[in-house]
């Protein structure tokens, strides 16, 4: 904000009582008047010869009424210009905090999108979380259920788990549940569809390079062909899971001892 726009701010009545006023020019009227018959009466008494004592009391009686009077216009005025400074003064602060809050009010645009990208960002991993939390939950009750003999409850849990991790885009989620769903199709007896599922299992963690969980499902891979009566398919996926399995892992030992018994 400018000096002239400062300057507008400034009340009528302030501007009206920082001028000159009739009142103070009677007062400065008085004080001339009462000082000039002072004078007078200070003439006439040194000219009859009072003396200089008295006259100088004269002098001392006059000076203070001068004082006096001149006091009081000073005091009336300053009070006058004190309290037309402060309505200035406070009409110009209220103004710029008026401007001010205007200006703190008002939208920028770049500021307000970015807050808006990181909201959304954060709405959408939290909705990814939620989503993949869901999907475990799934996978779980569909092992719980595998387990308990309920093979096509099983199947059902794992596909949903399955739609969900592919709507989220989750290569990792979606490869651990195709590897649950072969299992859950391997015991309702669709040995054809539960390969499909580990083959798609085995593809995606090769290309996300999750060498131990491939193994893993190899070695059902390789289990399944041996239940079948395919040995040498057996053999076969059986030498690649521990090709990729951790050689500590309980899974290694395993798949150890079952290459063991085919041969």
């Amino acid at each position: 904000m400018d000096a002239s726009a400062l300057k507008d701010t400034i009340p009528e009545n302030a501007r009206a009582a920082l001028e000159p006023t009739a009142q103070g020019a009677q007062l400065r009227r008085r004080a001339i008047a009462v000082g000039g018959f002072g004078l007078l009466v200070l003439g006439f008494l040194v000219a009859i010869g009072l003396g200089k004592l008295i006259a100088l009391l004269l002098l001392l009686v006059l000076a203070a009424g001068v004082a006096v009077v001149l006091g009081r216009t000073l005091r009336r005025r300053g009070g006058t210009f004190r309290h037309a400074a402060g309505a200035a003064v406070h009409s110009a602060a209220g103004t710029v905090r008026s401007g001010a809050g205007t200006a703190a009010r008002r939208p920028v645009d770049g500021v307000r999108t970015r807050k808006t990208e990181r909201r959304e960002r954060s709405r959408d991993r939290s909705r990814e979380r939620d989503r993949g939390k869901e999907a475990g939950r799934l996978n779980a009750r569909g092992v719980e259920l595998r387990r308990q003999g309920d093979a096509t409850g099983a199947v059902a849990a794992h596909r949903a788990a399955l739609e969900i991790a592919q709507e989220a885009g989750d290569p990792s989620t979606e490869a651990m549940t195709l590897n649950n769903l072969g299992l859950a199709l391997a015991h309702t007896g669709d040995e054809r569809a539960a390969i499909d599922h580990f083959d798609a299992s085995v593809a995606i963690l090769r290309e996300i390079d999750d060498a131990h969980h491939e193994g893993q499902v190899l070695a059902n891979l390789g289990f399944l062909h041996g239940r079948s009566g395919r040995q040498e398919q057996a053999v076969y996926c059986l030498e690649a899971a521990l090709d990729r399995l951790e050689p500590d892992s309980r899974a290694f030992r395993h798949v150890q001892e079952q290459l063991r018994r085919a041969s």
